[in-house]
């Protein structure tokens, strides 16, 4: 028999921990960016939720850019989102779908994604660092890889310019970092009609 479940939410705020999974759908449902997650100790939701510190925040200086994709079976196009921030705070986000039916599932998303913060990065006149958990995301801006795919030709052929003076960096999926988290939903939230 499987023990209880503690449901952290971290977006919306304010940060909380439910015991049920019906009281957390209630929290999220509807909301655009939501950020929940389930534990086996209550003790692990707060720390995640931010209720509890274990050490101060690791706060990565300089401007970064967090991209994600999505796919969902039965929608035909991808979702992608980006969230740039600087010091610990957003500075800006934006998210859609790609432009037609996504060839690769989730990987015309991250490229997508990658794109749109090269744009944005280069509208600001800074170079900043892309996070992302896709390797390929790097891999193909820098000609590392060769692209073979529909998706990742386009993506050389729209990322390369732009990277300039542009970092990357690979961050592990789901592995707590609150800003590859809430990207990460973005890119979902995306594929529902309803937001």
């Amino acid at each position: 028999m499987a023990g209880p479940k503690f449901y952290a939410v971290r977006v919306p705020a304010p940060a909380q921990v439910f015991t049920t999974w019906d009281e957390c759908q209630r929290a999220v449902h509807g909301k655009p960016g939501a950020l929940f997650k389930s534990f086996s100790s209550r003790a692990e939701a707060e720390t995640w939720a931010g209720l509890r510190s274990t050490s101060a925040p690791v706060v990565a200086p300089g401007l970064r850019v967090y991209v994600d994709g999505s796919f969902r079976p039965g929608f035909l196009q991808a979702g992608w989102a980006w969230v740039a921030i600087e010091n610990g705070r957003e500075l800006a986000r934006a998210s859609g779908t790609s432009p037609g039916p996504a060839e690769s599932r989730n990987i015309d998303g991250e490229c997508i994604a990658a794109v749109e913060a090269l744009r944005w990065l280069t509208k600001q006149g800074r170079p900043g660092v892309i996070c992302h958990d896709y390797e390929g995301v790097a891999r193909w801006a820098l000609r590392d890889w060769k692209a073979n795919s529909i998706i990742a030709k386009w993506y050389q052929e729209q990322a390369c310019p732009l990277v300039g003076k542009n970092h990357f960096e690979k961050i592990t999926a789901h592995a707590g970092d609150p800003w590859n988290e809430l990207v990460d939903q973005l890119a979902k939230a995306a594929l529902d009609p309803k937001t």
